[in-house]
């Protein structure tokens, strides 16, 4: 347990200093070096790993300080320029583009040739004839990678230390032969199994095989991959930590079966894993979903469950000792918690359930049936409930169908991968043969692909499902404290064991006390403060302001177009039990602005919304009409305003006429003056140098102490003369990178 209680410490270091990097690496080295030199010195037995834990914490977050967060390469993004690089990796070729990774050597920009370093994300025309180790020239406009909502295509990227791309690339191949001859040669059987598979194979049927064998999905229709993930099924396609473990378990119970000797089963188990992770590819994450199923595998076989939280801690700890980022990759998380779970939890259960069968069915039948379901029944219950709130936090959604859909296709998955790999190895030499095996996958493909379909269409197959991440977080660190615990049980953990035992009355009556205790006070402490406070959301590259006054009233203006980040940004500032917003602000109908509101409307009533009036027949500015029907609407101009009863003074400065269909959406943007006593602040929105001509030109005096920047500071944004009527002291920019 002590190289537990060390990476707990070393994963706390990397977390702390990714959101605040106080501290350069020196400083972290220096810190490190002398908890070390106190153990040394002092040797203090009992707080011997405590200072141990505290080098580790220091350890971690030196790591984290020299991770690259850019590269050479990104400083060129804005410019137009030809980067002369080498592919890295295997060509991802989609329906409409293909993405090469390139490993940047030079870039010709400014009429001159530089050499530089990096990764860039190049997509080019589907036509391109590219392979992997091509050096190539692409030309085109380098960018910085898109922001997003629940998902964030630029953080993703940045995590694999790619902070450029390029899209629409023209390519010019200048030589080819340049990658690994082992990744070359692994590719071309993964593409020769490939072309195999579409040969004898219909679709849907050969696109699910080859995203089973080679996690490869590109060739399963969209509406079949919505299929998989509405029933909870996607595991399957994926070559993932819970795929390989899943994988793995039922290997193992079928060796069992086929051996005496468990630890010919294990070894089995094992090598087929290895061999299977080698075969697609051999990718970083599919040799860390290999390494942590054959951890899990081999603390079962031990039969010591406090050796997969040891195993898993030095799984994390090699890993993240070689990239830090890895913490935060989904898939990195959902093999770390399906292990964990399944370590800790799928013997208890599966005793469970065969003291279930034996009090029901004869000791024969009970045995046959705990043979049968034990391992698709259990690994999938507990590996669902482990991983369940991640898949809520990233992809906010919940199926309902996932437990009988995986107890109908899991039992064969074990024979489909035995017949696709047989099939796969077959057909480069009997190609007759080859076929009829690759003919009798028919059989299990078809079965999974009907029960999947079937259960998806069933209304109430999944349901939208959005939780506060820090709910999520205290799970797992429950999670991760209870497997601790338990498996050190230490002398405290056994005398409360035996406390909640014989009083169990009056420990569930304390608790219950505690929790309203914890409640009350979480209200208390959520009450107005008699302050105005406001806040500019982080919503993106949108306008979305909040505003709470000293006596609680909440005015919300716009709200961007990430509907999970408005309602987490708006959740993380109201008290947890208001559900109203008294005052909605729509400065314009611009989607990009309100488009979150939609998603605000269904969580929130609204007392009343202001609107510039200004015609608009989009889809997203009418549903927000019809979901405002039963609030107060008005159509605002300039000299409207409001006074609260706690001296909060809203006035409305523009626009100062009736907009028409035909003006442009910056001009006539709702512009807010917020005073109270002596602080003003001025709301503009996307308000445009037009419009701030339009409210000189009627002699409006928007004198504030601070000023909201109009158009996220774009160029040309700000008038000179309106800038100097302000008189801003502060200057508020809102943007996204």
């Amino acid at each position: 347990m002590r190289l537990v209680f060390v990476t707990v410490a070393w994963v706390l270091g990397i977390s702390l200093v990714r959101p605040f990097p106080l501290f350069d690496l020196s400083t972290w080295l220096v810190c490190f070096i002398a908890a070390l030199a106190i153990a040394a010195k002092y040797r203090l037995h009992r707080s011997r790993w405590f200072i141990f834990a505290l080098a580790a914490f220091a350890a971690g977050a030196a790591r984290q300080s020299v991770v690259p967060q850019s590269s050479d390469i990104a400083q060129y993004n804005g410019n137009t320029g030809t980067i002369t690089g080498i592919i890295i990796s295997e060509p991802d070729i989609r329906d409409d583009r293909i993405q090469l990774r390139l490993q940047a050597e030079s870039i010709f920009v400014n009429n001159r040739t530089i050499p530089t370093s990096g990764q860039v994300l190049v997509e080019a025309f589907i036509t391109a004839d590219v392979s992997y180790g091509d050096r190539i020239r692409a030309t085109g406009l380098l960018s910085v990678p898109a922001g997003g909502d629940t998902f964030s295509y630029a953080d993703y990227l940045g995590r694999q230390g790619i902070f450029t791309m390029m899209s629409f690339a023209g390519i010019e191949v200048v030589a080819s032969g340049h990658g690994s001859p082992v990744h070359a040669v692994l590719l071309d059987l993964k593409h020769t199994v490939q072309d195999s598979i579409a040969q004898t194979l219909p679709e849907p049927q050969a696109g699910l095989l080859t995203g089973i064998l080679l996690g490869n999905e590109r060739g399963i229709s969209p509406q079949l991959a919505q299929d998989f993930y509405r029933v909870g099924a996607i595991h399957i396609v994926a070559i993932s930590g819970f795929n390989m473990i899943v994988i793995s378990a039922i290997v193992m119970r079928v060796l069992e079966g086929i051996f005496r000797r468990r630890r010919s089963a294990v070894l089995g188990s094992i090598f087929f894993v290895v061999i299977y992770a080698i075969f697609v590819g051999a990718g970083p994450s599919i040799m860390r979903a290999a390494w942590m199923s054959s951890l899990l595998v081999i603390g079962r076989h031990l039969k010591r469950n406090c050796y997969v939280p040891a195993s898993l801690a030095f799984a994390t700890l090699a890993l993240s000792i070689a990239d830090p980022n890895v913490l935060l990759d989904v898939g990195f998380q959902l093999s770390f918690f399906a292990v964990l779970g399944l370590g800790l939890f799928a013997d208890p259960l599966s005793r469970v359930f065969r003291a279930w069968l034996d009090k029901r069915f004869s000791a024969p039948a009970a045995n046959n049936i705990h043979t049968f379901l034990n391992e698709p029944l259990i690994v999938s219950i507990v590996a669902q409930i482990s991983i369940l709130p991640l898949i809520i936090l990233h992809f906010g959604r919940v199926s309902l169908v996932d437990l009988p859909v995986n107890l109908l296709i899991m039992p064969i998955q074990p024979l489909l991968l035995i017949a696709g790999l047989t099939a796969a190895a077959v057909f480069p030499f009997l190609p007759a043969i080859g076929t009829v095996i690759y003919w009798m996958t028919m059989v299990f493909l078809s079965w999974t692909i009907t029960i999947v379909r079937r259960f998806a269409q069933l209304d109430f197959a999944d349901f939208d499902l959005n939780l506060d991440e820090r709910w999520i977080q205290a799970f797992y660190l429950l999670m991760i404290g209870g497997a601790m615990v338990s498996a050190s049980r230490p002398p405290f953990w056994i005398w409360m064991a035996s406390l909640i035992r014989r009083q169990m009355v009056i420990v569930t009556t304390a608790l219950t006390a505690s929790l309203i205790l914890v409640l009350m006070l979480a209200m208390r402490f959520s009450f107005p403060d008699g302050h105005l406070h406001v806040w500019l959301l982080d919503v993106g590259h949108s306008n979305a302001a909040l505003l709470q006054t000293p006596n609680g009233a909440q005015i919300l203006v716009d709200g961007g177009r990430f509907p999970s980040r408005l309602l987490t940004s708006i959740g993380d500032r109201l008290p947890f039990y208001d559900r109203s917003i008294e005052i909605l602000v729509i400065t314009h109908p611009d989607e990009s602005d309100i488009a979150a509101l939609q998603a605000v409307l269904h969580r929130y009533t609204v007392g009343v919304a202001l609107l510039n009036g200004q015609p608009n027949e989009t889809e997203t500015f009418l549903q927000i009409k019809r979901e405002l029907a039963d609030s107060k609407t008005v159509e605002v101009r300039a000299g409207y305003t409001i006074e609260l009863d706690d001296g909060v003074f809203i006035e409305v400065l523009h626009p100062q006429s009736q907009p028409s269909i035909t003006d442009k959406l910056n001009d006539q943007v709702i512009v807010l003056r917020v005073a109270y006593g002596d602080f003003a602040l001025l709301l503009t929105s996307d308000l445009s140098r037009r419009g701030q001509r339009l409210m000189l030109e009627n002699n409006i005096h928007p004198l504030a102490n601070i000023m909201q920047i109009p158009q996220h500071g774009a160029s040309h944004a700000l008038e000179s003369e309106f800038l100097d009527l302000v008189q801003p002291q502060i200057a508020l920019l809102q943007s996204d990178a």
